[in-house]
């Protein structure tokens, strides 16, 4: 028997929710309806991923994140990161993305998803780190407040990213963001080796 998979959103987890189903399945964490391993095909046409404004090489070109602006949903963007020549476009990554209007708001909003997501998933290995610097921020005055589930495999952030005026201004970011996303090993392995590898 097929588990059904449990659709998490931004919304229903800042609102006060019964409790969530126990998963042990990365797959079973969805952000709008998608999940790690699925083809962004199935959600969009190919066109579409083609065509959007931010669509973003990481090192090496070996991912690629595109971000699609949302208006009725419960996040205000959701990024998917995929590998530039994969006709099938897999997910290795996707994040749900809140803006905030200030960090004191979104460390709320990340302690409440924190429990539910606790609660669903009991038996994952799960990293605190607090308050850091900001990988993108050479000068270490942003900050980022980050908790992460290892899950068979693959890994769930949840975050507050506190920026400051400057960074946000320069690379046209938002000051104040909740993060919720889902990445593969293989994409999280490639973030620490790679990307942010100093």
């Amino acid at each position: 028997m097929l588990f059904m998979r449990i659709l998490i959103t931004v919304l229903v987890l800042f609102l006060n929710l019964q409790s969530l189903t126990t998963a042990d399945d990365i797959r079973d964490f969805q952000i709008e309806g998608m999940s790690v391993g699925d083809s962004a095909l199935d959600y969009y046409k190919e066109s579409e991923l083609n065509n959007l404004d931010q669509i973003d090489y990481l090192k090496d070109n070996e991912f690629l994140k595109i971000t699609i602006h949302l208006e009725k949903s419960d996040y205000d963007s959701i990024g998917l990161t995929f590998k530039p020549k994969d006709k099938k476009y897999i997910i290795y990554a996707i994040n749900g993305a809140v803006h905030i209007d200030n960090n004191e708001q979104c460390l709320i909003k990340r302690n409440n998803i924190i429990e539910q997501v606790s609660n669903m998933f009991k038996g994952a290995e799960i990293a605190n780190p607090g308050k850091r610097n900001y990988a993108a921020d050479p000068t270490g005055e942003s900050k980022s407040y980050s908790t992460y589930y290892w899950i068979k495999g693959a890994f769930i952030e949840i975050s507050c990213y506190d920026l400051t005026e400057k960074l946000a201004n320069e690379n046209n970011w938002i000051k104040n963001t909740l993060n919720v996303g889902v990445s593969t090993k293989e994409f999280s392995d490639f973030l620490l080796t790679k990307q942010y590898s100093q």
